[in-house]
């Protein structure tokens, strides 16, 4: 009889993870098989196979293993269920991270004309390609994410936009950009919690 993964199971495995509490490698490969192995392990009701194989993903990503990440991303686009990003730009990391630039750059511009539904999709690749220095790209994520949620098509919390319009002003500044409304929006901030 297969072993029901809960809640509770999966939250102690991310946060395992989060804290590097295991190898990146052994953490993925368990994640892997909860979310893919049906005769030893099923996931209770709550418990977003997708999810799943999305924090499988990420830790194979860590432990430098992109071709396996980005198999897992794309079984967790494929299954559909509830994510916290849309699996597409993790694909697009793991494409990137993997030595396939032009692919992840194609993916995320697919990507950026559908407008994605979840601001955690403009917040991840925003900071991504500002850690490779994309930064015309990364630029365009902060500035599209903070639009989607100014128009409020797409909610978050406001600490989600506070590290948009931080990245955004951070990339802008790099890029040589004379300072505008929101950059200076983004100034006050910094200075905000910098008092604290």
């Amino acid at each position: 009889m297969p072993r029901v993964i809960s809640q509770n199971d999966f939250d102690k495995a991310r946060d395992r993870a989060h804290r590097g509490d295991d190898h990146d490698a052994a953490i993925a490969e368990t994640l892997r098989d909860w979310a893919t192995d049906p005769e030893r392990f099923t996931l209770a009701d709550g418990v977003s196979r997708a999810a799943v194989l999305i924090e499988a993903g990420e830790n194979f990503g860590y432990a430098g293993d992109y071709a396996e990440a980005l198999r897992l991303f794309d079984e967790a686009r494929i299954d559909g269920g509830p994510t916290y990003v849309d699996p597409r730009a993790l694909m697009a990391q793991a494409l990137y991270e993997g030595g396939q630039k032009d692919a992840a750059l194609e993916l995320a511009g697919a990507l950026r004309k559908e407008a994605p539904t979840t601001l955690s999709t403009y917040l991840v690749l925003g900071g991504f390609f500002e850690l490779v220095d994309e930064l015309q790209a990364s630029q365009r994520w902060y500035s599209m994410g903070i639009r989607a949620m100014d128009s409020g098509n797409v909610p978050g919390s406001e600490a989600q936009y506070e590290s948009m319009l931080i990245g955004r002003a951070r990339v802008r500044g790099e890029l040589g950009l004379a300072p505008d409304t929101l950059d200076d929006a983004a100034t006050i901030i910094i200075e905000r919690y910098g008092s604290r």
